[in-house]
């Protein structure tokens, strides 16, 4: 297999020159440009995408070794960016390797009686040995691009692993927005895949992260509030984060606000504790719940019961679990 290397990025020239051509089998030059020859095609591209950091500006093409020169022309002109080959590489991979879920649940209480408010669904994947997060099963997913499917697979599995043990609580679930807006077929999937189940559409709360970059703030806010229209609540996750949270708190009128976990442990900094008070002030004005998250101790929850906020959530009530499914 041959396969052509350009760049207008001398610095990646130097450094396709120094690391990756030189590993090369041969080097043939045809059509006024340098083919490399290489005998394990994708071994190979899987070099190029670990040593280019920027693989956008990387074009690459490929052809057969016996190709005659018009041919390699030909490809030349069909190159595509190593930024592609590497999502083609990462979704061959995933396709040819058997991913195992798994959910794990952790409660959502209510601050003064310490009563069971619901669970969030946390998902982790084993693949082989390795064991992967959600941040990093997201990662894969965003640079594989297929970020739509596993946002799917995440709430199917976390769905079908509920218990008696939710009982009439509720059930947060995460929903992503992969290109800036969200999958309204994908959601209604789930919530008719929930009542199948026995859970009934206002258990379910979808989360949307405030660090997701909406293409469409309006856009999104329109489609959050079809969701609500069939039954679900909505809530904003990662509020404090450093993100606009006003703009897309008020666009997008959740039911529950989340807090986030480094928000919490930075009490009782006066600068968190300003925005825990702005933050529950906005929520009750509009009926809406106030969540804290990461609350690991007893004077982070005291403080946070103190400025009203309504729920926690975090090791101090229990860590994440599998648990049973009935």
């Amino acid at each position: 297999m041959l396969i052509l290397l350009t760049s207008a990025d001398i610095n990646v020239v130097r450094l396709l020159d120094e690391r990756i051509i030189a590993a090369a089998d041969t080097v043939d030059v045809r059509s006024g440009v340098a083919w490399i020859e290489v005998s394990d095609c994708r071994d190979y591209l899987r070099q190029l995408v670990e040593h280019i950091e920027d693989g956008d500006s990387v074009r690459v093409a490929m052809a057969d070794l016996n190709a005659g020169a018009a041919e390699l022309v030909s490809e030349s002109m069909l190159s595509v960016t190593l930024a592609d080959v590497a999502i083609s590489l990462e979704q061959e991979d995933m396709a040819n390797s058997k991913i195992d879920y798994e959910v794990r649940y952790q409660p959502i209480v209510r601050l003064g009686s310490r009563s069971i408010v619901g669970y969030e669904a946390l998902i982790r994947a084993h693949l082989g040995d390795e064991t992967l997060t959600a941040e990093e099963l997201i990662s894969r997913a965003t640079k594989g691009g297929w970020l739509p499917e596993l946002d799917t697979t995440c709430r199917r599995h976390a769905i079908q692993g509920v218990g008696s043990w939710l009982g009439a609580g509720l059930l947060f679930l995460n929903i992503m927005a992969p290109d800036g807006s969200f999958d309204l077929a994908a959601a209604r999937a789930t919530i008719r895949h929930a009542e199948d189940i026995g859970i009934e559409p206002d258990q379910i709360v979808f989360e949307a992260a405030e660090r997701n970059r909406y293409v469409d703030i309006d856009l999104a806010a329109a489609q959050l509030n079809k969701l609500r229209n069939a039954g679900v609540r909505i809530a904003l996750d990662d509020v404090g984060d450093g993100y606009s949270t006003l703009r897309v708190a008020t666009s997008f009128k959740p039911d529950v606000l989340k807090l986030s976990g480094d928000l919490v442990a930075s009490l009782p900094s006066s600068e968190a504790t300003a925005i825990i008070k702005a933050v529950v002030g906005l929520a009750h004005q509009t009926g809406a719940w106030v969540v804290a998250e990461g609350i690991e101790n007893e004077a982070q929850a005291a403080t946070l019961a103190q400025l009203d906020v309504d729920w926690g959530q975090g090791l101090l009530f229990g860590g994440p679990a599998v648990l049973p499914a009935d």
